[in-house]
């Protein structure tokens, strides 16, 4: 930990999961989570993510299931990793337990974890929205377990697979292919990507306003771009992990619930984000209710702006990207 501790946890998808339970509290709506687990810590998992909204029939009982990283802090922000188990990967098979998903959340750890071929029947099974955290796809492993960042080889093969995509600003360069300085660098990527085939390509900066480029309904061939601000006085942070898989599943509910509003999803992500940065707890978010104040109290000037914008076109908050 930052504060020189030591800390032990699941993490990664359950993450996902119990931000996305709060969400789903009291709906009629249900989450699965589809995941590998060594048998010693089966029980463990599905005590921590036992929930009435969460069906657990897709997590398996794999020998040597689960993936082990021991993470070094550097300082609040960066770190070490260290990985001593890789997840047996997905099977095709299994890709049948979400073809009535209105919507999947893709978060490979290793490249491995989700091959390829598992997303392209996923995309024939399922009209459900597609959502992809690159992470895992463009780190490496060596023989020392150590993890490092790597280009995503076949990412040309994935992309129209994929509805949303989605990264944090370090990890743009090993998609590109190159360093990326300038907002206006990053915007031309980002809408590179939605003319590629996702409906949105989202780009988080840590604790500076996200970044989320798309595709206007209706307007195919229009690429519009936003810069959305994060919330930051919430609370000390305390530890950053797993603030990405939170906001991934803020960035679909919202998205599936509020009829494909990127702006609202990334509102939604950018805050469930930062309320598990203020935690070191795996169930760090509040209920819906609190989580709906929270982004009225630091986002309501934004949304009064983001009006406005749409009354007179002034362009303030939402850009067409014009060149490339």
């Amino acid at each position: 930990m930052p504060s020189g501790q030591r800390s032990e946890r699941y993490g990664a998808v359950a993450y996902s999961v119990s931000a996305l339970l709060q969400l789903l509290e009291h709906s009629s709506d249900h989450a699965i989570c589809l995941s590998h687990v060594a048998p010693e810590d089966f029980a463990a998992v599905t005590a921590l993510l036992d929930h009435p909204n969460l069906d657990l029939t897709g997590l398996t009982q794999r020998d040597r299931g689960t993936t082990e990283i021991e993470l070094t802090y550097l300082n609040g922000k960066e770190r070490q990793s260290r990985q001593s188990n890789v997840m047996p990967p997905f099977t095709l098979a299994e890709m049948d337990l979400l073809a009535e998903c209105e919507a999947v959340l893709l978060m490979p750890l290793n490249e491995s974890d989700i091959p390829l071929a598992c997303v392209q029947k996923l995309r024939r099974v399922t009209n459900g929205l597609l959502f992809l955290d690159v992470h895992g796809l463009i780190t490496g492993l060596n023989e020392r377990g150590e993890r490092f960042r790597k280009k995503w080889a076949d990412a040309a093969a994935w992309l129209p697979e994929i509805d949303i995509l989605k990264m944090n600003d370090s990890e743009t360069s090993w998609v590109a292919g190159e360093p990326l300085k300038t907002l206006e660098e990053f915007v031309e990527f980002a809408a590179g990507i939605v003319a590629s085939g996702p409906e949105a390509c989202w780009i988080t900066f840590g604790d500076r306003s996200s970044l989320i480029s798309w595709r206007a309904w209706r307007r195919e061939k229009r690429i519009f771009w936003a810069q959305v601000p994060v919330v930051t006085d919430i609370g000390p942070v305390l530890d950053t992990t797993g603030c990405g898989d939170a906001s991934s599943a803020g960035f679909l509910y919202s998205y599936v619930k509020l009829f494909h509003n990127p702006i609202h999803s990334v509102i939604l992500g950018n805050t469930l984000g930062s309320l598990k940065a203020a935690s070191l707890e795996t169930k760090a978010f509040p209920p819906l209710p609190e989580i709906k104040g929270v982004i009225v109290t630091h986002y309501g000037e934004y949304l009064h702006t983001l009006l406005d914008d749409f009354l007179t076109s002034n362009h303030l908050i939402v850009h067409e990207f014009k060149g490339g």
